[in-house]
């Protein structure tokens, strides 16, 4: 009798590990990825730090706490940035004149920061109520 009752305990938590096996094997996935999606995800990260490298001159930190944002406020804004608002800025950035682009530059990401405090995406400025 008690040889049956420790086969049956055996069967029983044999049973559950190999159930908890499989539910683990299933987790795990393997897909394709297209060259493109590779290629555009290293772009946008190569993108967002040319613009963090562009924001790291002494000047423009200085106008960003004259104005009251903070640097890492920055840096999460820009890691937050979609492929599609990064272009726009990029695009704006070749169109700006060498000697202005500090400044329009800043002009442009404290507008996109504005702009996403007004939508409510941020909270960065206090006097902007958002429209929610």
């Amino acid at each position: 009798m008690k040889f049956n009752k420790s086969r049956k305990l055996a069967a029983i938590f044999m049973s559950v590990l190999l159930s908890w096996m499989g539910l683990a094997a299933t987790t795990a996935s393997a897909a394709m990825v297209d060259t493109s999606v590779t290629i555009s995800e290293y772009s946008l990260a190569e993108d967002k730090a040319a613009l963090k490298s562009a924001l790291d001159r002494d000047d423009v930190r200085e106008r960003l706490l004259d104005l009251g944002i903070s640097i890492d406020d920055v840096d999460t804004r820009i890691d937050a940035l979609t492929a599609d608002e990064l272009a726009s800025l990029k695009a704006n950035m070749d169109d700006m004149p060498a000697g202005a682009g500090a400044v329009g530059l800043l002009a442009f990401v404290v507008l996109v920061f504005f702009i996403t405090d007004v939508l409510g995406i941020t909270d960065i400025f206090p006097f902007v109520n958002a429209a929610n």
